[in-house]
């Protein structure tokens, strides 16, 4: 048996399917692709996938992934070539790693995510809101009311950015958000406690959401760090003990 991560885009009209539709799309996927999927056992066998953290309704990305396991196969990229000649537009195997047994599964796995985050063309505002989101992640705090089980809690988003990028020629901000199981910060969250903060209106839909990528954690030679769960590129790595 083989174990497979997959990077995956989720581009165009598909953003609109949500994350139980996807995992349905691709076990009919794989079907079609015959590829040698390993079932589960019992009365009521299913495929073995596992899926990273969802993707929002309506958002975007270049960085999505789900873990596999095959009975045989002839390479990683044979299987993925397989799949992307069943893909409809909007979904592609973009990346695929074999994983070893000590590999965590991608959803305990992640720690943090990426995003590029702009206005809509027609939503564009007539004052400089990257300069004013700027000036807003500069604050001492960062306070927001986030949904839990038990109802609502205040909380501060601060910490809970890691890195932040603006390119006001492209219009856009990047922000590396922390994903982890004890502490998740939504893009919508933080774009909601920015617009409160400078009393604008955020128009429904008026924002653009792009996730670049998914994180795992990392620690070696005492040093800690994130990088994307599939990369050779050291430089994609973000210290968290610098």
């Amino acid at each position: 048996m083989n174990k497979l991560r997959l990077k995956f885009s989720k581009n165009g009209p598909i953003k609109f399917i949500g994350h139980l539709d996807v995992m349905r799309y691709f076990q009919k996927a794989i079907r079609r692709a015959e590829v040698d999927i390993k079932y589960s056992e019992g009365f009521s066998p299913h495929q073995i996938i596992s899926f990273a953290q969802p993707l929002s309704v309506g958002a975007t990305s270049d960085g999505e992934y789900m873990d596999i396991s095959v009975n045989s196969m002839v390479s990683a990229e044979d299987v993925m070539n397989r799949l992307n000649s069943v893909m409809n537009e909007g979904i592609e195997i973009i990346a695929i790693r074999e994983l070893s047994d000590n590999d965590e599964k991608a959803m305990t796995a992640a720690y943090a995510a990426k995003y590029r985050i702009s206005f809509r063309e027609k939503f564009m505002p007539t004052y400089d809101w990257i300069e004013k989101f700027r000036e807003y992640l500069a604050l001492d705090k960062l306070p927001a009311m986030k949904k839990t089980k038990k109802g609502e809690k205040e909380i501060d988003m601060k910490p809970l950015i890691f890195d932040f990028s603006f390119n006001k020629e492209e219009g856009y901000i990047e922000l590396l958000l922390s994903m982890s199981s004890s502490a998740t910060l939504k893009p919508a969250l933080l774009l909601q406690g920015f617009f409160d903060h400078i009393k604008e209106e955020l128009a429904p839909h008026a924002m653009a959401i792009h996730r670049l990528d998914i994180y795992r954690y990392v620690e070696n030679d005492g040093k800690s760090y994130i990088e994307p769960f599939i990369t050779d590129d050291i430089q994609k790595r973000f210290y968290l003990n610098v």
